[in-house]
């Protein structure tokens, strides 16, 4: 159930500001795919891919923080994450970690499974005549192919990424390009996103609305204007038709 903020009434938006990871496009489920497929083709000793999985999850994201914040390279990040995941399981082989790497990234983008009702409310806010626009700090060559083949690449006016506008979320100028790039207006706008740091606070700062879809039941430091785990709650926010 959709949790308001208490200071604020019931809005309807006309723009939409999308995250893709975790958001859109399910991450979890199509890493984890992609990592067994790699384990089973580089015929590596691990018993439990999902281990290995959890284990490469918490190390990639105390490294891509580190990358958001411009303290790590962009191709060091790429086999790091697998190196060190590799040293838990007594494999100490860089040159393997960045094969690995470079593979995993170009296999992750065929990938196509998306989070829970997510082509449903795309189908939707779109036939409502809402402007959308991606705003992601992944990587730009797999964002745009994961983008494509999932098949939500049409419901979108434009695509943001951080990489190629040299600023990640949450810094507001991301969130300004955005808005900008569908002509939109921040009073008729919103952020949907379940990362409360990037997207949420990122949008906070900027001066949108935000949806926080917390999926995870997360704490956060703040309330946002929309709180739910279920990204159907969005339909009741779109302009209705005149």
């Amino acid at each position: 159930m959709i949790q308001k903020h208490p200071a604020r009434s019931i809005r309807y938006y006309n723009y939409f500001l999308f995250d893709l990871d975790r958001t859109l496009w399910d991450f979890d489920t199509n890493a984890k795919n992609n990592i067994t497929g790699l384990l089973h083709l580089y015929n590596l000793p691990l018993k439990e891919s999902e281990s290995f999985y959890n284990d490469y999850h918490t190390i990639n994201q105390k490294l891509w923080a580190d990358y958001e914040r411009g303290l790590l390279e962009k191709e060091r990040l790429k086999s790091e994450r697998f190196h060190r995941t590799l040293l838990k399981y007594g494999i100490d082989n860089p040159s393997l970690a960045e094969q690995f790497g470079r593979e995993y990234l170009e296999r992750m983008p065929l990938q196509k499974a998306l989070m829970p009702y997510a082509l449903e409310v795309l189908e939707h806010l779109y036939s409502m005549g809402a402007d959308m626009v991606i705003v992601s700090n992944g990587f730009k060559e797999v964002q745009y192919t994961k983008i494509e083949n999932s098949g939500i690449g049409k419901f979108f006016k434009s695509v943001i990424i951080s990489e190629e506008q040299g600023v990640n979320k949450p810094s507001p100028l991301i969130f300004r390009k955005a808005l900008s790039s569908i002509n939109g207006v921040k009073e008729e706008a919103i952020m949907v996103g379940d990362d409360f740091v990037n997207d949420i606070e990122g949008a906070m700062i900027f001066g949108i609305d935000q949806f926080f879809y917390n999926y995870r039941s997360l704490p956060c430091d703040g309330v946002p204007t929309y709180n739910s785990s279920d990204l159907r709650d969005l339909l009741s926010l779109v302009t209705p038709r005149q």
